[in-house]
């Protein structure tokens, strides 16, 4: 009797192991996940790289020194009106 008694504890016991341990971890090798991961990772490494030799300083739009303007009569639009201190109109008189 109690030989059954000890072979039905382990085999409950044996039972409860198998289902209270996690299932061994299995690796893929599905390329659903491996190609837009490799993707991922070149787009991310361009971006840093950009970011790391992106040019900071300040663009110089000047190409020719502005030449002082005569002035005419009349209205006239932004290319021949003379620079002022808030840079240029967009029409003057």
């Amino acid at each position: 009797m109690t030989r059954r008694i000890a072979v039905v504890m382990l085999a409950a016991l044996v039972f409860v192991a198998t289902l209270a341990a996690p299932r061994r971890a299995a690796a893929t090798d599905n390329l659903v996940y491996i190609i837009p991961a490799a993707i991922g990772g070149a787009v991310a490494l361009v971006a840093i790289i950009a970011i790391l030799v992106v040019d900071r300083s300040e663009p110089e739009y000047e190409l020719v020194p502005n030449a002082p303007r005569r002035a005419q009569r009349g209205l006239q639009f932004a290319p021949s009106c003379a620079l002022t201190d808030h840079g240029l109109p967009l029409a003057c008189w």
